[in-house]
């Protein structure tokens, strides 16, 4: 009886120990790109209500070989 409680509170342990190391390792990653993304969205309101100038192409490098590494 004994070592069967012990063997339950050892592995509950080891489950709490998991848990508390996903956190740790990716708990705080979500946190930040939630915030990240929510003031990218904020700031996109912002500039839609304003009359900002129309979006335009952005021009093709006339040497684009040059900015790729290895084909120098």
């Amino acid at each position: 009886m004994s070592i069967t409680v012990f063997l339950a509170i050892c592995i509950l342990g080891c489950d709490f120990l998991l848990y508390v190391l996903f956190q740790w390792i990716y708990g705080e990653k979500h946190r930040k790109h939630a915030r990240r993304a929510a003031a990218r969205a904020k700031k996109r309101r912002s500039l839609s209500s304003k009359d900002g100038e129309p979006p335009r192409v952005v021009p093709f490098p006339e040497r684009s070989m040059h900015y790729r590494t290895g084909y120098f």
